[in-house]
């Protein structure tokens, strides 16, 4: 799997970000959040082949729930 070609990010952001970019392994595991300014920042890795990356998430709005 070292070898393993990573996938586009619009085939990623297809799978909604639940399979590694690498393996598509559904089993991934993700860190604590660091928000930036409009867009948020996690890393994500996987624990089958052992591909790490950042997942970046970016503020569209907001929802009001009270």
């Amino acid at each position: 799997m070292r070898n393993a070609k990573w996938i586009t990010d619009k085939a990623y952001r297809e799978l909604k970000g639940n399979a590694c970019p690498r393996c598509k392994s559904e089993n991934i595991e993700g860190g604590q959040f660091d928000v930036e300014g409009g867009k948020a920042l996690q890393e994500v890795g996987c624990t089958d082949c052992g591909a790490s990356w950042t997942d970046v998430y970016i503020l569209v709005g907001y929802d009001r729930t009270f």
